[in-house]
């Protein structure tokens, strides 16, 4: 609840957003490699934190140039963080290190990258409940993709802890289960429904639901995905930043998996 005002200022403005993912792909990048080290890994901080915010940076520049800056950024990011090893005396780990330096900051950067594109959509918004807000139409996809991760992750732990009984993932996740799993899918498709007309969003109600599903779907494996991390190194939640929480990387599991699934979910609707 604190942090929501403050996503939502951030999102007004594009350079805002670009600036605000950067930061929290730079403090997630920096959460997983200390969660790596404690496995004995020993990932490159630097080349790490540098190529997660050269994806933000490729996302942010792309509507100024006709280049692929995301192409350019994965390619020069294999070829930097791999040469990057060359420089070090001890390469007994060097593979080791690089597949997890390279890995960490595309797993972060790129997925989470999916946000400063979601804010650069600028189909006009039809008449909404929220209308007279002026909401930016960047803004009001970016606000769509928060309030279906939140409800559907809401949702499928009250599902879960009041009625559910078959677990999903016992080994990766012992308490998710999949009457909490249907729970959270059906108030993804919920939410996604009732944000057409409360936001003015450009879609019919069969994508909006087409786009649910899809987040509904994206949101737990992106969850169970940095439990598999955890488990790898034997540790509960990824850091400490967030009171209550964990850390920011526990914040951001389902949206890193559910930015660019519905990001080019929209794609498609908008442009069928």
């Amino acid at each position: 609840m604190i942090l929501i005002p403050l996503i939502v200022a951030v999102a007004w403005w594009p350079w805002a957003t670009a600036i605000f993912v950067s930061l929290c792909v730079a403090l997630a990048i920096i959460e997983l490699f200390g969660l790596l080290r404690q496995g004995g890994f020993a990932p490159r901080r630097v080349p790490g934190i540098a190529l997660g915010v050269a994806f933000c940076a490729a996302a942010a520049l792309q509507p100024f140039t006709g280049l692929h800056l995301a192409g350019i950024t994965l390619a020069l990011g294999v070829m930097a963080t791999l040469v990057y090893e060359f420089t070090q005396s001890d390469r007994s780990t060097s593979l080791q290190n690089w597949a997890l330096t390279f890995t960490s900051a595309a797993y972060i950067g790129w997925l989470l990258s999916a946000f400063i594109l979601l804010r650069q959509l600028d189909t006009p918004l039809r008449a909404g409940l929220l209308a007279p807000l002026n909401i930016p139409p960047g803004a009001a996809w970016v606000f769509l993709v928060l309030a279906i991760t939140w409800i559907q992750d809401s949702a499928a732990f009250f599902v879960g802890r009041s009625i559910g009984r078959t677990r999903m993932a016992p080994i990766l996740s012992p308490k998710k289960t999949w009457e909490g799993f249907a729970g959270g899918l059906l108030a993804s498709i919920l939410t996604a429904a009732a944000a057409v007309p409360i936001l003015g969003l450009p879609i019919s109600l069969i994508s909006a639901a087409l786009i649910g599903a899809a987040a509904g779907i994206a949101g737990p494996l992106g969850d169970l995905g940095e439990s598999l991390i955890k488990r790898q190194v034997g540790v509960k939640d990824s850091g400490t930043l967030i009171p209550g929480h964990g850390g920011i990387l526990d914040r951001m599991d389902s949206l890193l998996f559910t930015g660019p699934v519905i990001y080019f979910t929209i794609l498609l609707t908008l442009t069928r």
